[in-house]
């Protein structure tokens, strides 16, 4: 998520003063200043404090003088997009203007001031996201990932638990960790994503991609049935909907009602055996990377044990796109998908696709987890109060129970 979206969706400037101003202090040993401002008081302030520009369109903090290398670590993300070459051309040019040494100063929005100053700056990019803060240092090639004020550890736990837990996993390695949990150093990697490469390339790196996350599905399998996991599911859901205050009650309401509908949907299903499994919990082709000859599974910290599909139905859904979320949700019940999706459809471990009342049942439970993901991805009350959230996804959600053909038979 880029700073221009968590400007709007938290009280981001003071989450990142207070984040970074703990880092820096456990990571020195020595109290840092940090502080926030529109660039129009930047001449007021004193010279000898270090100065930092921030221009959220492209997530990126930075000095004046930053070499121009740091920016790789993002470059990738704005400047291919293969399916649309026009935007391609448009993203290029504004990345020039804004990584330009003349120019990107005046197009960032704000000035992050830092004191004492953090040595080697010219080589260090700071960079937004949902949960994390990352501080990338192409000099050590090494990236600090710093959780933020005001949210949960658990995103950073699960972080390490896949690496102590997975070796195999092409995942950037850990070389320090906090005493206080707070943030870990890793090794810096540079790639592009499957869908930012040409087709082919970027289906073979997605197939090496998804041979490892089948061991580790295969390695944790485990069997369950429908009632024991929509049990604990739809009490998790209810339990962390009702803890968000900041939601609208009509909205809360909507949702209760939703995830009702589904689970009367299993009701004469809920002794069918399932498998659940250790999944990746966030798998699109945005968490992976590849500079063609490595590649690697990225953001594991909503990672955790789910029905064996849902790494699947995460990546063949788009689901983290609310638009148009419905259409693709039929398009995947009804197989109108290409060859290779279809392959990796049948290939999936631990699910039975080509029964008709196992795959609703599997997408009925799909919906479940995922209205759970939004919740627990939202469950954080520093959050700004928002009565339209959660609306287009309900809409979504409406347009998917309301279709006749959703009826599970069998």
């Amino acid at each position: 998520m880029k700073i221009s979206e968590l400007i709007k969706r938290e009280p981001f400037e003071r989450i990142f003063r207070e984040t970074m101003a703990l880092f820096l202090n456990d990571l020195t040993g020595v109290t840092h200043k940090v502080s926030w401002r529109d660039k129009k008081y930047l001449q007021s302030l004193s010279d000898s404090k270090q100065y930092w520009y921030c221009n959220p369109l492209i997530n990126s903090i930075f000095v004046k003088r930053v070499k121009p290398d740091v920016f790789n670590s993002i470059n990738g993300e704005y400047q291919h997009n293969p399916l649309r070459p026009w935007r391609s051309i448009l993203q290029k040019i504004y990345l020039l203007l804004s990584q330009s040494k003349i120019t990107s100063v005046f197009m960032s929005k704000n000035t992050v001031i830092f004191s004492p100053a953090i040595e080697d700056s010219e080589n260090k990019l700071i960079i937004g996201g949902n949960t994390k803060i990352r501080i990338i240092d192409i000099a050590s090639k090494k990236v600090y990932v710093i959780l933020k004020k005001g949210f949960a550890r658990k995103y950073l736990e699960r972080e390490v638990y896949v690496r102590d837990n997975f070796p195999y996993l092409p995942i950037p390695k850990i070389d320090e960790y906090s005493d206080h949990g707070l943030w870990y150093r890793e090794e810096r990697i540079v790639g592009l994503s499957p869908n930012r490469m040409a087709k082919s390339k970027g289906e073979g790196v997605l197939c090496k991609v998804v041979e490892n996350i089948f061991k580790m599905l295969n390695e944790t399998k485990k069997e369950t049935t429908v009632f024991e996991y929509t049990k604990t599911l739809q009490k998790k859901i209810n339990n962390d909907l009702g803890s968000i205050s900041y939601i609208d009650k009509k909205v809360k309401h909507k949702m209760k009602n939703i995830v009702s509908t589904l689970v009367e949907t299993l009701e004469e299903h809920l002794n069918v055996p399932i498998n659940i499994a250790y999944c990746h919990g966030d798998f699109h082709q945005g968490n992976i990377l590849s500079d063609e000859e490595n590649y690697w599974i990225l953001d594991w910290e909503y990672s955790g044990y789910k029905q064996i599909g849902y790494d699947l139905f995460i990546l063949l859904l788009e689901s983290r796109i609310e638009n148009g979320f419905s259409d693709r949700f039929y398009k995947l019940m009804n197989n109108k998908f290409d060859r290779n999706q279809m392959e990796l459809i049948n290939n999936w471990p631990g699910i039975n696709w080509k029964d008709e009342t196992l795959k609703k049942i599997y997408l009925t439970i799909f919906l479940l987890e995922d209205i759970y993901f939004h919740i627990d991805e939202n469950n954080n009350n520093i959050f700004y109060k928002d009565v339209n959230i959660f609306a287009d996804y309900c809409l979504e959600l409406d347009k998917i129970i309301s279709n006749q053909t959703w009826t599970i038979y069998g």
